[in-house]
């Protein structure tokens, strides 16, 4: 299993910000941050998430948590603070022009695995390919569920199925509403 950090924020200008970022990428590297993702909303273009490998968590802590950062956000045009979370599980690179995401709270690792086996067909049928299941460090319920999309109108209706949302919840011990987001590199 690999450590990952994931970063969700929204920004005034993606232009500014993508300058910024590309400026700050020396102080990433030394804190054993390599960059696997940066991908942007598809319906809000201005939300970007990031995703990177960890190499030393406490370094990549000491960073998310620097004054030094905050202050290259700021100067970024972030809006609001971002979503960070460290995340460890497997995770298949793929290169494509969509992704899927889902952040889920579950009551456990193992029921929500279990569950999320018995979808892989339909899955499969919504033109979604596995590519990671992370869990959050801090909270191992929490999930993010990575997919390659290639048809996105039948990924919603899959998302947005109601046989899904009583099977996360009666199988997958899903506790809370999910966070679901396409992404475009």
């Amino acid at each position: 299993m690999t450590n990952f950090a994931t970063v969700v924020h929204e920004c005034t200008d993606y232009a500014a910000w993508k300058k910024v970022y590309d400026a700050d990428r020396p102080r990433r590297e030394a804190a054993g941050l390599t960059e696997v993702h940066v991908l942007r909303d598809v319906h809000k273009p201005k939300l970007i998430a990031l995703m990177f490998t960890v190499d030393d968590l406490s370094r990549a802590k000491e960073l998310m948590n620097s004054a030094g950062l905050k202050q290259a956000m700021t100067a970024a045009g972030i809006v609001g603070p971002p979503a960070i979370r460290f995340r460890t599980g497997d995770y298949n690179k793929v290169s494509a022009p969509m992704y899927a995401t889902m952040s889920v709270p579950t009551k456990d690792y193992a029921t929500a695995m279990e569950a999320y086996g018995m979808d892989s067909a339909e899955r499969k049928a919504a033109t979604l390919t596995d590519i990671a299941v992370l869990q959050e460090i801090d909270d191992p319920g929490n999930l993010l569920l990575m997919w390659t999309v290639t048809d996105v109108a039948r990924a919603i209706r899959f998302f947005d199925d109601p046989k899904l949302a009583e099977h996360m919840v009666k199988n997958a011990g899903v506790i809370g509403p999910p966070e679901r987001h396409f992404w475009a590199p």
